[in-house]
Order: C-alpha cells, then sequence, then structure tokens
C-alpha cells in the first residue's frame, strides 16, 4: 500500500506498507530509500515495532543518526575524507570531526529517490552524479526491499559507475526486538572470529584483532549488555561497542549467517545474513534521552542496536582488505535479508 508521508522539498514523499500473508508488515520511503519499520509478534502473538524511526516526514529530514537510512556512497568512516584510486587523489566532505561518515555532508541518506512498485517489494532508485561530496564517478544506485511470507526482509543493493570509485552500500535499522526499553538484555551472536580495532574519532587504520579473550566475542550468544562497560580501550573510545567484525576476508558474494539476536522478554529475535566481508555493531551510544521518536517515544542510550553488513570502514586506504572499488562495466551486487522468527 502506498501512501503519501509529507513533503520534501516541494515533492511528496511517500510510503510503503508491505503486508505478508500472516498479516505482519513492514514500511519502506523513498526518502533516504529509509526502511521505517517492521511490525512482528512475540511469543504471544502480541505485534509489535522493532524499528526505532520517525512517526512523520519531519521527524526523518531533520535525522543525524540514520535511522533505517540506506547509507551511500560509503558506509562508515573515511580517514580525514581522503583517498587514493588508481594514483588520483580525492577529497570528500568531512562530517564527523575530520573524517567523512556515511558518504559526507549531503549523503545518500538524505535525498528523495525514485520509486517502483513491484509484486513483492519496492525499488528505489538515485543517481549521484560525478563529483557529489567529492567521490567520483556518476553512480546509478537502486535498493530493492522484499517482505516475504516467512518474515523475511531482503534487501538488495545495485549499482554502476562511469568512473572507478569506492563503493559501500548498507542499511542502517536500528533493531529493539522488545519494541522500547533497553537492548542490554539482548542476547546476540555474531559469526566472526576478529574484529577491527580503531583509533580516536572511529577510524579504523587495518589492524586485525581476534574476538578471544576480549569484550566484543560474541561468538556464543550473550547479553549485548554483559561486557559493554568493560576495562578496554575500544570500549572507552566509543562509549559501548561501535566495532566491526570481520566475517570473512574475500568478498566473493556468497550469503552468509552473519549475526542472530533475540529479546528473551518477548521471544522475537532475528538472524541477519549478508554477501558482505564485514558487519558493524553499534549500540545507540550517543542518543542521550533526547532523541524524539515514534508515538512521541524518547529514544535513550543502547535502547537500539544496529547490525550494519557493509566493506570494511576506511577500506579505500586499506589495501589488504576486500577491495571496495567499482569499475566501469561492473555492476556492485550485494544483499542482506533479516529474518524475524520468536523463540519459546
Amino acid at each position: 500500500m502506498r501512501s503519501g508521508f509529507g513533503l520534501f522539498e516541494g515533492r511528496m514523499v511517500e510510503l510503503f506498507t508491505l503486508t505478508n500473508s500472516r498479516g505482519n508488515s513492514i514500511a519502506v520511503t523513498n526518502y533516504g530509500a529509509t526502511w521505517a519499520s517492521a511490525i512482528v509478534p512475540d511469543r504471544d502473538g502480541k505485534k509489535g515495532d522493532v524499528l526505532l524511526g520517525y512517526g512523520s516526514m519531519q521527524g526523518y529530514a531533520s535525522d543525524a543518526c540514520y535511522l533505517g537510512a540506506s547509507i551511500g556512497r560509503f558506509a562508515n568512516r573515511i580517514a580525514a575524507g581522503r583517498f587514493a584510486v588508481d594514483g588520483v587523489q580525492y577529497q570528500t566532505t568531512v562530517n564527523n570531526g575530520d573524517n567523512t561518515l556515511h558518504g559526507g555532508v549531503d549523503g545518500l541518506s538524505f535525498r528523495l529517490w525514485d520509486s517502483r512498485e513491484e509484486a513483492d517489494g519496492v525499488t528505489f532508485s538515485t543517481v549521484s552524479p560525478d563529483g557529489d561530496q567529492g567521490f567520483p564517478g556518476r553512480l546509478s544506485v537502486s535498493v530493492r526491499y522484499r517482505w516475504g511470507n516467512d518474515d523475511r526482509v531482503t534487501i538488495e543493493f545495485r549499482a554502476t559507475t562511469d568512473k572507478a570509485t569506492p563503493v559501500s552500500l548498507t542499511n542502517h535499522a536500528y533493531f529493539n526486538l522488545a519494541g522500547e526499553g533497553s537492548v542490554l538484555d539482548h542476547q546476540l551472536k555474531i559469526h566472526a572470529d576478529s574484529f577491527l580495532p580503531m583509533l580516536d574519532g572511529g577510524v579504523v587504520y587495518g589492524e586485525i584483532r581476534p574476538v578471544e579473550g576480549t569484550p566484543f566475542d560474541f561468538r556464543t550468544a550473550k547479553a549485548i549488555g554483559q561486557d559493554i562497560e568493560a576495562d578496554d580501550d575500544q570500549i572507552r573510545i566509543c562509549k559501548g561497542y561501535d566495532e566491526s567484525f570481520l566475517v570473512k576476508n574475500v568478498d566473493d558474494g556468497e550469503m552468509r549467517l552473519v549475526a542472530e539476536a533475540c529479546d528473551p522478554a518477548s521471544g522475537r529475535a532475528l538472524a541477519m545474513s549478508s554477501t558482505y566481508p564485514t558487519v558493524h555493531l553499534y549500540t545507540a551510544n550517543y542518543f542521550g534521552g533526547t532523541l524524539p521518536g515514534k508515538g512521541g517515544k524518547i529514544y535513550g542510550e543502547r535502547e537500539a542496536f544496529c547490525l550494519e553488513a557493509q566493506y570494511s570502514p576506511n577500506s579505500p586506504n586499506l589495501p589488504d582488505f576486500p577491495s571496495c572499488i567499482l569499475r566501469p562495466g561492473q555492476e556492485y551486487k550485494h544483499t542482506i535479508e533479516v529474518a524475524f522468527t520468536v523463540k519459546e
């Protein structure tokens, strides 16, 4: 179902509600190609929205936290906004201290995309011109959302370019499987043996560190809050979890299970699979109880978690990591799946 969602720069924003045979639904909007809601049942059949977001376009237009947005051209941080492709140096707009975050000052999250309804979902598309935010190449991008009768969201990212350029697209959903309140009791498992430590300012610099013996060991499911206050330099830098985990050190395009989470109180659970080599965990460390969300709720610190499947942060500057460079004649193709279930 398509409906109006307010105005942006004089154009009507569209909200699409996709309902499956179980009566469960997601909503997506062409502003930022954003995933706006996911309404799924708990173990007692009570339905609730497990995504943080806004009840109106006004909220999304003033959003600085990327709630549910499609991120691009490049997810996470690029150190000092600088990189080289084929010996040519580029400078992108910086919007996170000295660094470029999530595509720069006016990244793809802040655009109104074209939309096309399909039998099983919606496809959003846009064009980022050569030089947009300092990135080279005219990039044509599409994001396709599908919602299955098995309560599975499939998000397919596609892109082509006319000039070699780094690309890393992802979705920035904030999950709370209880619907509201702290997520510190949520059980989380991440299928990764290593993570990528960062410097002050949040920049990944190329070290690969084993998770064993650290607060970042989620190989066996544990409560998100179990080690979130650990005496660890990485925890201190980020005020909690804001770390990338290396799922695989190759870009082979194969779908893999990367993370699983469950709220023990409600029984709601999710499993994320992706074709990306990295997944980034963020625990809403900077909300501070001031972010107004749906239904007048004020979202507080650690009341959500993000699982951002992507290329490594700063990988345009890390030649030993899977390459994020898209070249003319190639098609960028990556997929993220989130399957919602209930545990008794």
